[in-house]
């Protein structure tokens, strides 16, 4: 068969509505000069035994039929066809025209514009007419047929039967599980997730009916909450200093000098770090003062945003007071969302990572951690960083090329030139590298002697020999990094 279109029935005033399109293999006749598609069927006959049955739900008839007018509850005594086509070829007449209700458990359905004709066989009704009219669907199987609700997909009507066509028989008895919303499964199933939800019903093991929109629940609010996803990123700065990350870390062991934190500063358009070994949490603001004057004066410029936790070390009067003063962005992250403060946290991790690293090399105590932190940042601002491009930290900041030639290992045995104060005192002393001095073009070395730090640009290395430990009585390891 090709598409199928029909016209609209007599309404129940009588009037009668515009034909839609011609289906194929129909007849037209002729009514008072007017051309009139006829209604046409496929699955019933001609009448040959006088039986009057139930109604049954069929795809092929572009109208309801009927062969009696005591099932309409409404009746009308014209109508627009003069006949209709049945599956055998025949046209039968029209006598009448009513509507007729289908009774449900939950609402009426409305079969309108029902074609009465003695003649036929079975009662049908037009599938396609019957869903428009019921703002429903209707779903087939090898046992039954549904009728259900299109939006809340509530099933209204179910019957039964085994035979070749779909009768409508008394309503079967719709299982509760029809009837059940998404909510009530999510509680009688432990509160599972909406993707398991979905997959049991698009599996036909459960069957519910839409919720739109879903509703939230409060236990697993209260039992299963879980922190929202974090995202990249996406700031973007220009110049230095735009935004300045920090972070304060607290050793477990105070150092050699007394040291117990370091406080970092990290700018975020170079990468560059500068950390500052802290006897109190409370010298933050001072080491934060020192720190800004130096980007004042050696860069002259403003630091313009500052990005740290939520510390009491940052979050205080007295900080608050002088970025209010200078004008500079304090960018606080949440409590306990370490997350949003990343940069600095990440960055902290690679120094730790660097500083244990160095003091295994060197075998040198736990406590000389001051020593393996100011060696560590050194070389981390003269490393390629992959968060800038594979650009190094020293070049972004100064626009000048390094110069790797006065690097050496730490920790490792060398020897500073002494000045002997007669000609037979030795020239030089064993010592052990403690990393570069800030203020002087040199090296730290540590008398293995006299436990004194040599600052010297004479300075002779063994970088294959750590000699600490064979220098050193051995001592119980009661640290642990």
């Amino acid at each position: 068969m090709g598409p199928m279109s029909f016209p609209l029935p007599a309404q129940p005033n009588g009037t009668t509505g515009q034909p839609i399109v011609q289906p194929e293999n129909t007849e037209t006749t002729t009514l008072s000069g007017q051309a009139t598609t006829l209604p046409y069927t496929f699955n019933t006959k001609l009448l040959q035994d006088s039986a009057c049955g139930a109604w049954n739900m069929d795809t092929g008839a572009s109208s309801h039929l009927n062969n009696s007018i005591t099932s309409l509850s409404k009746f009308f005594n014209t109508c627009v066809y003069p006949s209709i086509s049945v599956g055998d070829g025949h046209s039968v007449p029209v006598t009448n025209t009513g509507h007729s209700i289908l009774p449900t458990p939950f609402k009426s359905l409305h079969l309108n514009n029902v074609l009465v004709t003695p003649h036929i066989v079975k009662n049908l009704i037009s599938v396609r007419q019957f869903v428009r009219d019921n703002n429903c669907t209707i779903e087939f199987d090898a046992f039954c047929f549904s009728v259900k609700d299109f939006m809340m997909r509530q099933v209204l009507l179910r019957c039964d039967n085994t035979r070749d066509l779909y009768p409508v028989t008394a309503p079967s008895l719709i299982p509760h599980v029809f009837l059940v919303s998404q909510h009530t499964w999510h509680q009688r199933l432990g509160h599972l997730g909406s993707d398991v939800l979905r997959r049991l019903v698009s599996n036909n093991f459960i069957s519910c009916n839409k919720e739109k929109p879903l509703v939230l629940c409060h236990a697993c609010q209260l039992g299963k909450h879980v922190r929202l996803p974090f995202v990249s990123s996406d700031t973007v700065v220009t110049s230095c200093f735009d935004i300045i990350h920090s972070d304060v870390w607290t050793s477990p062991i105070p150092s050699l000098s007394g040291f117990k934190y370091y406080v970092l500063f990290l700018d975020h358009y170079s990468h560059f770090v500068w950390a500052y070994p802290l006897i109190n949490k409370s010298d933050v603001l001072s080491k934060f003062i020192l720190f800004r004057n130096y980007v004042h004066t050696q860069f002259r410029c403003e630091i313009r945003s500052f990005q740290c936790d939520h510390g009491g070390e940052f979050d205080n009067h007295n900080l608050h007071t002088l970025f209010a003063k200078k004008s500079i962005q304090f960018r606080f992250s949440c409590p306990k969302t370490s997350q949003q403060n990343g940069k600095s946290e990440r960055m902290v991790r690679t120094i730790n990572n660097l500083i244990r690293t160095l003091l295994f090399q060197a075998n040198l105590p736990l406590t000389f951690w001051v020593e393996a932190l100011n060696m560590a940042i050194h070389l981390l601002n003269v490393l390629p960083f992959t968060a800038i491009n594979n650009e190094i930290p020293f070049t972004c900041l100064f626009g000048m090329n390094l110069d790797y030639s006065m690097l050496r290992t730490f920790g490792c045995l060398c020897y500073p030139h002494l000045y002997p104060t007669h000609k037979l005192e030795p020239c030089a002393t064993p010592s052990i590298l403690l990393g570069h001095a800030f203020n002087h073009r040199g090296y730290r070395c540590l008398d293995l002697k006299t436990n004194k730090i040599i600052i010297s640009r004479h300075v002779t290395f063994d970088e294959t020999v750590f000699p600490y430990v064979s220098t050193q009585p051995a001592l119980p390891l009661t640290y642990t990094f």
